[in-house]
């Protein structure tokens, strides 16, 4: 065996890459490998990986045309045909029970049609296999995944990249690489970008097996329902018309940036994970000291023990966080001391019963894009109240933070939440009994060691606030909860705790932080854009459902992407020109054109045109309902 190198090709495919993906590019050149390219007696191409171990057991070129082979005779390939999803969906799941029914007596075929969004290839290797699954699969996007980066060096010797992408592009198609820490959630946000009606039927292949991958396909194939839908519309246009109504009260205040001045006093952001009935003396031992910040649940398990924070967040839109308010404001005698920090998109009915109410804008919803007019929006106060806490915390400029409740997990499933929290109030016990809002099916490591259950929006909440922190910067934060291990937190035992006497009041502290925000003492709802918005809502509608009944076509899953096409052009298009109607729909049409997609797929080819028929005009039918509960559920214009 002797060494391998064509610098013009690296050179070469190097430069290519830069234009597409700089940071691979970058990473490559800072490269330096521990192992090689080698060519053997014949000129086959290897990958020595030291100490005599080769990575292919012959000649790559030819060891890659056999994993191809034997592949195409049974490709593994995903299955994801759209079934009910959340309960909240109610359009989407009528849209889906009724398509259900609609193609349920239609002939299917035995084999599901060629063509797929995606080729998800586990390992880059010398690329070989790369080119001939591009050149066999009818794929829109092959996704390449490689933890070692070493390995993609090697391949740029060997692999003429730059000919496969422009070939590819050519054509409309796409390669993409994805490496480095956490591949799953970056393949994630890939499989849920333009083509996601197209991931049904998607191919994925396994170069050379490790743990990691391994461990990643088994998660695609589980967790399908993660990456197929991640909004609703029903959900979507509440949060616009609780927004309309928050933003058509008059004197509030309205977070556009975060606040770059700092606090003096420390803050104590509380959750109502089970860990907070233990640290509750503590918090009233030093609540003179520091500013107290609760985290919606744990409002009511403050006021319990009569404990009264200084600034109370919320995020989500339920109605019943309205009740739950003015329940505490009843028993309470009022919440008019407590500054409210939210969400823009909360019940309307909150903020009256506080002192004054500050908002800030979420990341990634239609009632952002219309009314946020450039200001910054986040994804960081996501998912958890808890989450909203931190995030409001910091980005009022507070610089030092102890973390009570903020738990992620639970030591027992049965206590996931404060025992004096609302969670275990409800007038049923039974129900208390077996109720459990979150899916403890992980163990993560515990804040004061072992281990503690928690979930995936539980686990998203614990390293979300890790992110918060760190995006934060020159902040220090403290965790007291006997929960999770939150990354950048650093333990600490609520008893050690002693603070020296305030050097301002609260409430000063706390108004400053205030009077660094936009004061909104006018309404800031233009009912002429809200008329102009609702009228494109209909265009684009009518549109889809236009689109729909006019596709037709001899070969089904041709005509469905077809007609797929000519709708994702157009939605992709809001993403820049109209982002309110393409944040508020994006999941709900990627559903609906991907249980399409799915049907027309599985169609045998005897009577296509009767079973076309059928699928267009109850696509068709589902566009024209969905316009029903837009123009139903649109925040009233008068």
């Amino acid at each position: 065996m002797k060494p391998y190198a064509n610098l013009k090709r690296f050179s070469d495919n190097v430069n290519f890459i830069s234009r597409n993906d700089p940071s691979l590019a970058r990473a490559i050149k800072a490269i330096r490998p521990s192992s090689r390219v080698v060519l053997d007696g014949s000129g086959g191409f290897n990958v020595d990986l030291g100490g005599g171990a080769l990575l292919y057991p012959g000649d790559a070129r030819e060891s890659a045309e056999r994993q191809v082979a034997t592949y195409r005779q049974e490709p593994l390939r995903l299955c994801c045909p759209t079934g009910e999803v959340y309960f909240e969906c109610r359009e989407l799941n009528r849209h889906i029970k009724a398509m259900a029914a609609t193609m349920s007596s239609a002939p299917k075929a035995e084999y599901q049609g060629p063509f797929a969004g995606f080729a998800v290839i586990l390992g880059v290797g010398l690329g070989f296999h790369v080119k001939n699954l591009a050149e066999q699969l009818d794929v829109k996007t092959l996704v390449v995944i490689e933890p070692h980066d070493e390995l993609f060096l090697h391949s740029l010797h060997v692999m003429d990249w730059k000919g496969l992408m422009q070939s590819l592009a050519r054509k409309g198609r796409d390669i993409r690489f994805i490496r480095g820490p956490d591949l799953y959630s970056q393949l994630i946000l890939l499989l849920r970008g333009r083509d996601n009606p197209y991931l049904d039927g998607s191919y994925i292949y396994t170069h050379y097996q490790t743990e990691d991958f391994t461990a990643l396909t088994q998660r695609l194939l589980c967790d399908k329902d993660l990456f197929t839908i991640n909004g609703w519309v029903e959900d979507q246009l509440l949060m616009l018309r609780n927004n309309t109504g928050n933003f058509a009260r008059p004197d509030f205040y309205l977070q556009k940036s975060r606040i770059p001045s700092a606090r003096v006093l420390p803050a104590f952001v509380v959750g109502a994970g089970p860990s907070l009935d233990d640290s509750i003396e503590d918090i009233r031992r030093c609540r003179d000291q520091v500013v107290l910040i609760s985290a919606s649940s744990a409002l009511k398990v403050l006021l319990e023990h009569g404990i009264r924070p200084d600034i109370h967040c919320e995020v989500e839109n339920s109605p019943g966080l309205a009740q739950v308010a003015e329940s505490l404001a009843a028993k309470h005698g009022g919440l008019s001391d407590i500054t409210l920090y939210a969400s823009a998109t909360i019940d309307p009915r909150i903020a009256p019963h506080f002192k004054r109410a500050a908002y800030f804008f979420r990341a990634g919803l239609g009632s952002t894009s219309l009314y946020g007019q450039g200001a910054d929006s986040t994804l960081l106060s996501n998912p958890t109240s808890g989450n909203t806490a931190v995030f409001g915390a910091l980005s009022l400029g507070f610089r030092e933070l102890y973390l009570f409740g903020l738990d992620f997990g639970a030591r027992s499933a049965d206590h996931h939440h404060s025992r004096h929290s609302v969670y275990y109030t409800y007038e049923n016990k039974d129900e208390v009994a077996t109720y459990t809002p979150y899916d403890f099916d992980l163990s993560v490591p515990g804040n004061f060691g072992g281990q503690v259950k928690s979930g995936y929006v539980l686990n998203w909440g614990r390293i979300t606030v890790g992110t918060a922190i760190k995006a934060a910067g020159m902040v220090r934060v403290f965790n007291c909860s006997d929960g999770a291990q939150i990354p950048m937190a650093t333990p600490m035992a609520a008893e050690a705790l002693s603070f020296p006497p305030a050097k301002i009041d609260q409430g000063q502290d706390v108004d400053n932080a205030i009077a660094a925000l936009v004061h909104c003492a006018e309404p800031q709802v233009d009912r002429g854009q809200l008329a102009g918005l609702a009228e494109r809502f209909k265009a684009f509608l009518d549109l889809c459902q236009a689109r729909a009944k006019e596709a037709a076509g001899p070969i089904p899953q041709q005509a469905i992407i077809a007609l797929c096409d000519e709708i994702i052009g157009p939605l992709q298009a809001l993403e820049t020109a109209d982002r309110a109607i393409y944040d508020t729909l994006i999941s709900h049409i990627q559903a609906m054109l991907g249980g399409a997609f799915h049907d027309a797929s599985i169609l045998a080819p005897t009577d296509v045109e009767e079973s076309m028929a059928r699928l267009t005009q109850g696509l068709a039918d589902g566009f024209r309902q969905l316009a029903e509960v837009v123009e139903t559920e649109f925040p009233p214009l008068r």
